[in-house]
């Protein structure tokens, strides 16, 4: 999902001559299917794969603005189903890493704690 993600941005960027708030936009409409799906970790690793892009590529996030307001609603959302999603014991490198992301992204942006 990151790659995808990180891939996402770089078109919307390099190809598309979009800012950095506008790739998020971008990768948030066209990673939509994946941000609200059913399967709680689909979503969950979705919205960290947005967030932790944007903030690795400087998003200043306008709190203020509806769109972000709304994102970051979803996000707080997706994050309160964790103690539902199987992590495992945290012995998986993908596992670690992922949650790496969501405490960063937590800490970053305050809307969640991880």
């Amino acid at each position: 999902m990151l790659y995808e993600m990180q891939a996402l941005y770089g078109r919307a960027i390099h190809d598309k001559g979009l800012t950095i708030y506008q790739a998020f936009a971008y990768a948030y409409d066209e990673m939509d299917v994946f941000l609200h799906a059913e399967a709680d970790r689909t979503s969950i690793e979705a919205f960290t794969a947005l967030f932790f892009v944007a903030l690795k590529g400087g998003v200043e996030f306008v709190k203020d603005d509806p769109f972000t307001q709304d994102v970051f609603e979803e996000l707080s959302v997706a994050y309160s189903k964790m103690p539902a999603l199987e992590l495992g014991d945290g012995s998986n490198e993908d596992e670690k890493l992922m949650l790496e992301h969501m405490r960063l992204i937590g800490s970053s942006i305050g809307v969640v704690d991880i």
